[in-house]
């Protein structure tokens, strides 16, 4: 006996993933991690003991700041008058190759800390706060 059968269905879909709120989330999830990288960053950066020349004062940890840009967040090294200029400390200026004072490569070896782990754990801390957000578990 041949027929035909129709069948009708309504879904009813609710939540984070349809309502626009887990899209929100992930865009709030991208800037905390790298506000919270950036912050790392300015933390280790103060931490760090720059002793070599034995006149260290505290002045460029205490200015080195977070900053937003364009695509995220920076420590960019400190370049006031009265503190130790961020660029010379770093190694990077011309007077670093005519002393023999080349640098703490403080930032390059910071920025590397970061790509070897410290970024992923940032990261993961962070995905589990947002994640049920999401509209996960």
């Amino acid at each position: 006996m041949a027929g035909k059968l129709s069948v009708t269905a309504y879904v009813d879909v609710s939540g984070p993933l349809f309502d626009g709120t887990a899209e929100t989330a992930a865009a709030e999830l991208t800037d905390t991690i790298a506000k919270r990288g950036a912050e790392w960053a300015r933390e280790h950066l103060a931490e760090t003991r720059m002793d070599k020349s034995g006149r260290a004062t505290g002045a460029f940890a205490a200015a080195l700041r977070v900053v937003q840009r364009n695509a995220g967040f920076a420590v960019p090294a400190p370049m006031i008058r009265g503190v130790t200029w961020g660029p010379w400390l770093e190694g990077g200026t011309k007077r670093n190759k005519s002393t023999k004072f080349k640098g703490y490569h403080l930032f390059r070896d910071t920025r590397q800390q970061l790509e070897d782990g410290v970024a992923q754990e940032i990261a993961d801390k962070a995905l589990e706060e947002y994640v049920p957000r999401m509209g996960g578990d």
